[in-house]
């Protein structure tokens, strides 16, 4: 009985340490509201440098539009000299040119709102 207890206990240890990796829906969100925020701080940025005409013209345009298509998590890691979760994952993004597919990798951690998103590939971090 022992001999079948252990095994039981390790895979209960084992599922339940990866039990704080993000999941593929948390990633999406976090991802969409890290592209949110640098869409609205380019929209500030040209409303204040262009003014509410040149901020009419990119929202004519819809070159501020975006739509997440899907997010596909591939790898999940812990590491020990930075918080969160490093991953990898591919992405399909739908803009007002046509669709734009990667794969990239960014770190997910806890953030006082949920899950925060930081692109690792851009930061270098």
């Amino acid at each position: 009985m022992r001999i079948l207890t252990l095994p039981a206990v390790l895979a209960g240890v084992v599922a339940v340490s990866g039990s704080d990796e993000p999941s593929a829906t948390d990633m999406r969100s976090a991802v969409q509201a890290t592209l949110t925020a640098q869409v609205q701080s380019v929209l500030d940025y040209v409303a204040e440098t262009g003014g509410e005409e040149a901020l009419a013209r990119v929202r004519a345009a819809r070159t501020d539009a975006f739509d997440v298509r899907s997010l596909t998590k591939l790898d999940c890691t812990t590491s020990a000299d930075k918080p969160g979760h490093l991953c990898e994952f591919a992405i399909r993004v739908e803009v007002v040119t046509g669709e734009l597919q990667a794969t990239m990798r960014g770190r997910f951690l806890a953030g006082p709102r949920g899950l925060v998103f930081v692109n690792e590939d851009r930061d270098g971090a």
